[in-house]
């Protein structure tokens, strides 16, 4: 009886080793691209970096240096990680938290962040790839971003919300002592106070809550049924009407808004008709009936169209409605049909069917889409701003005001986190109490 032999498998390559010694090469590409800069600059006449501005400043034999050992070092990290030397993973080590070190030192005392920000990225990927924290390495890209460009920012606003506007404008802080904690929140208890007896701000807020809930009520209401018709459209003809919904994204968003206001204003296409066409017409039938005399008596004055909340929330509605539609869609796309029909077998009615069988299952949809249209709502700037020509005043433009017009930046910080607080903790207590009562 003969036997099999099967040879024994071998390791292949390192994948994480791998990954960091292109990097490494990586750097080497970018420090020799920097070098050739360096050596050219008569020649092609350069825009010239921050970096390359701050090494102009030093004795002229150092930037070759500079460039000259970035270059071999990145290239022999990179060749020792490739052969899995062990000497590759000390070296990538330091070379990642000085690499790290020199960006935060870099940041501040030039002033250079983009620069700042990706030798920061460079390093933190190099050192994930060598200890081979294979979680943190693919989630590093999006950690990377939402922490340079979201928590540092939100950190920044806080921290500018705590101080307060002097005579000149900028921000300053008062003296820190245990008893006068309570100053740095001033403008936290401002947003809540009165001014000559009325609550101002707080209408404010109530009239953002307001129309923001008032338009994803109304955008769910029409949406979800024409979400609804696509979904149960033939599979040729669903791309096609998902596309005719996808067109305004086309368009900026300001031009389709100032296209609202031809549309609206006193000399735009509705009142145009309403009285020229309308109202001649009217004038010329007022003798056959009092209907027509009625209609020509109310079409001799312009409809007020714009610049008054009707006009904002028209605006709201007709920008976010598509919003609505594409996660329904998804929703109701995916959707096993086959349950509508089983109800319908087991004696449940179209009421029945619809709202204990498919509002169910379209929740998720429902929730993902009212959440994207309530947050822009409740902050929207733009619509209120033009629409509403200053007359309708929402938390977007307050904010705007803050810091454009009164430059009371602490006070347009503490209004903005307020505003990020109110709609985190309404996600918070609806996840909560849907996720109870699933």
């Amino acid at each position: 009886m003969s036997t099999i032999s099967i040879a024994p498998l071998e390791a292949g390559p390192n994948l994480m080793k791998r990954l960091a010694a292109y990097l490494g090469w990586l750097g080497t590409a970018v420090w020799l691209i920097l070098l050739v800069r360096w050596m050219t600059f008569s020649s092609f006449d350069w825009d010239p970096l921050t970096l390359e501005l701050t090494l102009a400043n030093l004795p002229p034999i150092l930037p070759y240096l500079f460039y000259g050992g970035m270059t071999a070092l990145d290239f022999s990290l990179g060749w020792l990680l490739f052969k899995e030397n062990h000497w590759g993973d000390r070296l990538g080590i330091v070379r990642g938290l000085a690499g790290a070190s020199a960006a935060v030192a870099y940041y501040f005392i030039v002033g250079d962040f983009y620069a700042a920000c990706f030798l920061l990225a460079a390093s933190g990927m190099l050192l994930m790839l060598i200890w081979q924290q294979t979680g943190w390495v693919i989630n590093y890209p999006a950690a990377f971003w939402l922490i340079v460009f979201f928590v540092l920012p939100n950190l920044i606003v806080l921290a500018v919300s705590l101080g307060e506007r002097s005579l000149s404008g900028t921000v300053v802080y008062p003296e820190f002592s245990l008893r006068n904690l309570g100053s740095y929140f001033d403008d936290y208890g401002r947003f809540f106070s009165t001014i000559n007896g009325q609550y101002l701000y707080l209408r404010i807020l109530w009239r953002s809550i307001w129309l923001a809930f008032l338009n994803t009520a109304i955008c769910l209401l029409f949406g979800y049924p024409f979400a609804y018709w696509i979904a149960r459209q033939p599979q040729k003809y669903r791309n096609l009407l998902v596309f005719l919904v996808m067109i305004p994204f086309w368009t900026n968003f300001l031009v389709r808004t100032y296209a609202w206001m031809l549309i609206l204003r006193d000399s735009g296409l509705i009142n145009n008709f309403w009285t020229i066409t309308l109202h001649e017409q009217a004038v010329a039938l007022s003798g056959s009936s009092q209907f027509f005399a009625w209609l020509a008596s109310i079409s001799e004055n312009k409809l007020p169209l714009l610049f008054n909340q009707s006009a904002v929330f028209l605006g709201l509605f007709y920008g976010f409605f598509p919003f609505v539609v594409l996660p329904l869609y998804s929703n109701l796309e995916k959707l096993d049909w086959s349950l509508l029909e089983a109800a319908a077998d087991l004696g449940a009615n179209n009421w029945n069917r619809t709202t204990r069988v498919l509002l169910p299952l379209t929740t998720p949809g429902i929730v993902a889409a009212a959440i994207i249209v309530f947050i822009p709502s409740l902050g929207a700037y733009v619509t209120p701003d033009l629409l509403g020509g200053g007359k309708v005043s929402l938390l977007g433009n307050l904010l705007q005001q803050q810091f454009m017009t009164a430059r009371d930046w602490p006070f347009g910080s503490a209004i903005g986190f307020i505003m990020m607080a109110l709609m985190l903790l309404a996600i918070i207590i609806y996840f909560r109490v849907g996720g109870r009562e699933q």
